[in-house]
Formats: structure tokens, C-alpha cells, sequence
């Protein structure tokens, strides 16, 4: 009766092409980009303001009805999965910007904006949003990225998403509008709120309004690459070269078993080996002498440069990545994992991935934006096989135990979602009893994203 109820209550406030109980579409909003089983929504609601989202979280806490919050729904980790007898709220159709300082680097956007989009927009004042999502920035939104505190191949040198949010409008759980945070760049005032909400995957509240700092677009650039005989050997490489304090725009690895997947989607013919892929922003001479010493450190750790064939870029190899993987073996599926480590611990943590891979029996890719600290590891495996399902959980397990051990987290930048909130009690220990309280701060009711990141 409950479920009819919100139901009609939401069908009688959106017109029919705002509001759906189609299957077609339930089946959409039912899953992410993850491995996760999806779950059928009870309805799906396109929102365009702040007013009418507030008026969706007051309709469902009259009936306790679940709302998972979803822009493009290419979370990696279950985030955007939606509840037994909940519904979606997709604002991908909230894609105004609302304010723009260029004299300030600052704008105000609506959650449902694509990073590409708003890229395009801002380039045309030689301005920039520096936390590229990696290869999906073409389908990610500014909404979602703020949500898992995203990070991305520019991260190394500009930071990730939280260092750009500066100001928020949110509907909290009781379907309060509230704004939070201001323009000012420096803030010492209150609790940081905005840090709070930005990587809380949408279980604190509802994200309508971001006000963003910018960047402006480097004077030039520069990329090189270069192989490796071993993954450690790379990884080493990197570790020298943030050890020394290169300003580095973006370092991303790709180890052999990658390399060979990008060459049978794409067919580049690139050489099957570890690689790493540079870039540097700034003036000229400083470009000259950051790659100067990047090439030093590289042949030290045994590299060589890579010589890419006519008319392939580094970026646009990368970018395919993961549907490389994802078709490296056509019927299995992705089991992932981003843990971050301190910089040091990164040659240890590559040799440990692909250790547990072999002795295993698993199939595992390792890559990313390792500069930071971070590293993706992951394994293809057939669902219809339950053991070799079994081993690729079991090793993914254990890399992120490996992290923690070594001073890391759990997640460096797709958050926990689904996917790995078994383990983040590992992570945080005791202090998720605080954090269940802040989110009863926020979500009386727990209806926004329950059962997300802890239960």
C-alpha cells in the first residue's frame, strides 16, 4: 500500500516524461557501471530544481520510501544502485550553469553538467576543472564526482575534486534546502561541512547546486612515455620521481597485460610491455627540464622512451582502459579495486597485486593514476564459474588489506558504495559509530542511499 502510495504521489507532481514506472527504464536505473546485481526502482523521477527535488525527499519521508540519488550511473562500486522499494532521483537533466565569476575562477553549476561539457564551456576564458575522471569524462558528471570525492589523471598536480568545491546547495534528509560553504578561497568558520558532503555518495543529502573553483588552462604542455622491463621497475620510477618533487601534471601506469588488451581492442600495436604515460604543464623551459629529469629517473629504474606509433596520444590509449579490460575476455566481468597507499609503498603494492594474481590462478591488470598513490587492480573472472569467482574476491580482498596495512584506504577515488563496505570497518574501525551519527544528523529517517558505504 506504502509503495503505491509514493508511487502516485510522484506521478501526480512530474509530468510523464519527468516521471517513469517503465520497465525499460526501471531496468537503466537499476545498476552502475559495477559487477553488482542491480535492483528494479519503484519509479524513476527527473527533477529540474532544487524545489522540486525537496519536494520529492518531503513526499518519500511521509512514507519512508528510499531515494538513491543517480546522474550518469557509471559508478564503479554500487553507489547508484538503487533500494528494494526505493527510487531513483536522476538530476542528469540539471545541467544549467548558474553563475560565472571568470575574473574570480569560480562558477556555479548544477550537479547533472558532464566534466567534458564543462570543460568546452569554461576554455573559451582560457579557465579549466582539473580532476579529469580519467577515461569517462565524456560521460561523467560534475554531481557525481563531487559525490565520490573523484580523482583523475591531472589529480597529481592540481588535487582531486574536494579541493575545487568551495559552496553547495543540498536538500538534506528531511527535504530541508540549506546552502553550505561560500566563495571565499581560504575559510577558518565552523565545522568544513563542504568536505562532509563531498565524497558521502549520497547518503547525507541531495547535491542541486556546486560552486566551483577553476584553473587556468597551463601555458603549454608536454607528454612523454616510456617502457619498462617490469612492473616494479615502473612503479619504482614513480616513486623516485614524486620523491624528488618533479612537477609532474599526470604519471599514469599501464602494465603489460593492459598493454596487450589495448592492442586487441584497439589494435595499436603497441609494444606489450609496462609503461608509464607523462605530462607536464607550464612554461617552455620549465617543460624542457621537468622532462629532462623525468627521462633521468626513468632510465635510472631501467626504462626507456617509448616511441607511440603515428598519430596515437598517450591520453586517448589510456581512455580505453578499462573497456579493454571489460572485453579482454568476452562473458566475464570486473571485479575492481582503488586503493590509495603512500607514495613509498607503491613498487611493494604492484608486486603484491600481481603476485596474488599469478598464485591464484587470476587474471589481473594493474594501471592508474599512480602518482598519487593509487592504484587500480583489476581482475577478470567468470560469474558462471564459482570458484574462479570465489579466488578473483578472495585476491581482491587481499590487495586492499595489503593497503591498509601499508597506511591506506580502502577507496582512492570511487568511493565504497556496495562494493567494498565489508571492508571498511578495517579502515575506520570504531569511528563509523560517529559517522552513523552524522548521518542521522542529516537523514533522520535514513532514507537517502541507505545501507551505502556502512550499515
Amino acid at each position: 500500500m506504502m509503495a503505491a502510495s509514493i508511487v502516485e504521489k510522484l506521478a501526480g507532481l512530474f509530468p510523464p516524461d519527468r516521471f517513469s514506472t517503465h520497465p525499460d527504464l526501471l531496468a537503466v536505473a537499476s545498476k552502475d557501471e559495477s559487477s553488482l546485481v542491480g535492483v528494479t526502482p519503484l519509479a524513476v523521477v527527473w527533477p529540474l530544481s532544487t524545489a522540486e527535488v525537496a519536494q520529492v525527499v518531503r513526499e518519500c519521508v511521509s512514507t519512508r520510501t528510499p531515494i538513491t540519488t543517480r546522474g550518469a550511473g557509471s559508478a564503479l562500486e554500487g553507489s547508484t544502485i538503487p533500494l528494494v522499494n526505493g527510487i531513483v532521483l536522476d538530476v542528469s537533466r540539471m545541467t544549467r550553469v548558474l553563475n560565472y565569476w571568470p575574473e574570480d575562477l569560480q562558477i556555479e553549476i548544477e550537479p547533472g553538467i558532464i566534466y567534458d561539457h564543462l570543460n568546452n564551456h569554461l576554455k573559451r576564458e582560457g579557465l579549466f576543472f582539473p580532476p579529469s575522471p580519467g577515461g569517462s569524462g565524456d560521460i561523467a558528471t560534475v554531481g557525481g564526482m563531487v559525490s565520490t570525492n573523484a580523482s583523475g589523471i591531472y589529480s597529481v598536480k592540481y588535487g582531486g575534486t574536494r579541493e575545487y568545491v568551495l559552496s553547495m546547495e543540498i536538500v538534506t534528509g528531511t527535504g530541508e534546502i540549506m546552502r553550505i560553504g561560500n566563495r571565499a578561497i581560504k575559510r577558518s568558520s565552523g565545522y568544513n561541512l563542504i568536505d562532509l558532503i563531498s565524497g558521502s555518495e549520497g547518503t547525507l543529502a541531495v547535491i542541486t547546486a556546486i560552486t566551483l573553483k577553476l584553473a587556468g588552462i597551463p601555458e603549454d604542455r608536454r607528454q612523454s612515455a616510456y617502457k619498462f622491463p617490469t612492473e616494479s621497475d615502473a612503479a619504482r620510477a614513480v616513486s623516485e620521481m614524486r620523491r624528488y618533487g618533479l612537477d609532474i601534471a599526470a604519471i599514469e601506469f599501464l602494465d603489460r597485460r593492459l598493454v596487450q588488451a589495448l592492442n586487441q581492442l584497439k589494435g595499436y600495436g603497441l609494444e606489450e610491455v609496462p609503461c608509464l604515460f607523462l605530462e607536464f604543464h607550464g612554461p617552455r623551459p620549465m617543460l624542457d627540464s621537468s622532462n629532462e629529469s623525468a627521462e633521468s629517473i626513468c632510465v635510472e629504474s631501467g626504462g626507456q622512451p617509448l616511441i607511440l606509433p603515428e598519430g596515437q596520444r598517450p591520453w586517448e590509449i589510456r581512455h580505453w582502459a578499462t573497456d579493454a579490460i571489460k572485453h579482454y575476455k568476452p562473458g566475464y566481468s570486473i571485479i575492481r579495486n582503488d586503493v590509495a597507499f603512500p607514495i613509498s609503498k607503491l613498487p611493494e603494492m604492484v608486486e603484491f597485486c600481481h603476485a596474488q594474481g599469478d598464485a591464484a590462478g587470476v587474471v589481473i591488470f594493474t594501471f592508474g593514476h599512480v602518482g598519487l598513490g593509487l592504484l587500480h587492480a583489476l581482475m577478470v573472472a567468470d560469474r558462471k564459474n564459482p570458484q574462479e569467482w570465489q579466488r578473483a574476491h578472495e585476491v581482491n580482498s587481499m590487495i586492499i588489506r595489503k593497503a591498509i596495512e601499508l597506511g591506506g584506504t580502502v577507496s582512492g577515488e570511487h568511493g565504497i558504495g556496495l562494493g567494498h563496505k565489508d571492508l571498511f570497518g578495517l579502515e575506520h574501525g570504531v569511528s563509523i559509530a560517529l559517522m552513523r551519527g552524522i548521518k542521522k544528523q542529516f537523514d533522520p529517517y535514513l532514507i537517502l542511499n541507505p545501507g551505502k558505504i556502512f550499515d
